[in-house]
C-alpha cells in the first residue's frame, strides 16, 4: 500500500469512528510516522483534488467524502462468502450499536420435486405443498427444467425472466420467517419513498438482489447495502446443523461496518 493509500485509510478508520474531520498533526500523532506534517498535508491536497478527502471548514481538517468511503467498503466487506454469526442478540446489539438496519430471511427449504399436467392445469409438487396453475406448453417446459430447485431459487429466477404470475403464484409455497433489527436506522433511507421501505420490509429485496453489495443501484446516495449469506450457530436446524439465513444490512456510508461484522461474530 503506498503512503497516500495508507493516509487515506486511517483518515477514514479514524473518521469512521469518531465522525471529526482529522487535521495533519492529530493523523501523524495517531500513525506514529517519522512522515511530517507537512507532507501529510501536501497528501491530503491531492487526495482532495482527487475527489477522496473533504475539507469542511477550511482551517479545519479533512474527512473522507461518500466515494472515498464506497470504494474502502467494497475493498474490505467480503459480501460473498458465508457469515457466521452467533447470535440474533448479537445482530440486535451491534445494529443498535452502529445505527444499522438489517433483516435476515430464515428459510425453509422446499424443492419442486415434479411438475405434471393434469387436464389444463399443472400441478408443481413440492417437498412440503403443492400448487396449481393454468396449463399452456411454454409454462410446462419452463418449469420442467427447474426441477429439483429450492423455491427460494424458483423466485428468482422468475423475478430476472419477469414471470409475474409465477411468482405470485410462489408465495404460497415459500415459508419465509423474516426479522428486523435497527428499524430507526431505515428511516433516513426510505424517506419520501413508500414503495423502497415497502420493497424492504415486505422481504421482496431476497428476490431482486444477489449476494453482493449495492449503493445507488438500490438505495439513496451515501447508503450501501450488503446482502450475504450466513450461518446461525444458535439456531439448529432438523438436521441439528447451523441454521442458514440470508442477512440484508443497510446503512449510512459513514457507519463503521467494520465494527458492525466484529460485533455480531463475537
Amino acid at each position: 500500500m503506498s503512503k497516500k493509500d495508507l493516509l487515506l485509510c486511517c483518515v477514514i478508520v479514524e473518521y469512521l469512528q469518531h465522525k471529526e474531520p482529522i487535521g495533519s498533526e492529530s493523523l501523524k500523532a495517531l500513525m506514529n510516522t517519522k512522515i511530517s506534517s507537512a507532507t501529510i498535508r501536501n497528501y491530503f491536497k491531492t487526495l482532495s483534488d482527487e475527489g477522496l478527502l473533504f475539507q469542511p471548514h477550511i482551517s479545519g481538517g479533512r474527512i473522507p467524502t461518500l466515494s472515498a468511503l464506497k470504494a474502502y467498503w467494497y475493498r474490505h466487506i467480503d459480501a460473498k462468502s458465508t457469515l457466521e454469526v452467533d447470535s440474533m442478540e448479537h445482530i440486535q446489539k451491534a445494529c443498535l450499536a452502529c445505527d444499522i438496519f438489517c433483516v435476515l430471511s430464515v428459510e425453509q427449504s422446499n424443492k419442486l420435486l415434479s411438475v405434471t399436467r393434469i387436464d389444463e392445469k399443472l400441478l408443481l409438487d413440492f417437498e412440503h405443498i403443492g400448487i396449481t396453475l393454468p396449463f399452456s406448453s411454454a409454462l410446462e417446459r419452463f418449469l420442467s427444467e427447474l426441477k429439483g430447485l429450492d423455491v427460494i431459487d424458483m423466485r428468482k429466477i422468475a423475478f430476472q425472466v419477469r414471470a409475474q404470475g409465477l411468482l405470485n403464484a410462489l408465495q404460497c409455497v415459500q415459508s419465509r420467517n423474516l426479522r428486523f433489527f435497527g428499524v430507526g436506522a431505515l428511516a433516513q433511507v426510505c424517506k419520501d419513498n413508500d414503495g423502497r421501505f415497502h420493497h424492504i420490509i415486505s422481504g421482496e429485496m431476497f428476490d431482486t438482489l444477489e449476494n453482493g453489495m449495492y449503493c445507488e443501484e438500490v438505495l439513496p446516495k451515501g447508503h450501501l447495502a450488503i446482502m450475504q449469506e450466513i450461518r446461525l450457530k444458535s439456531c439448529l436446524d432438523k438436521k441439528g446443523m447451523d441454521k442458514k439465513a440470508r442477512m440484508l444490512c443497510i446503512g449510512a456510508l459513514d457507519r463503521d461496518f467494520t465494527h458492525f461484522y466484529s460485533c455480531i461474530q463475537s
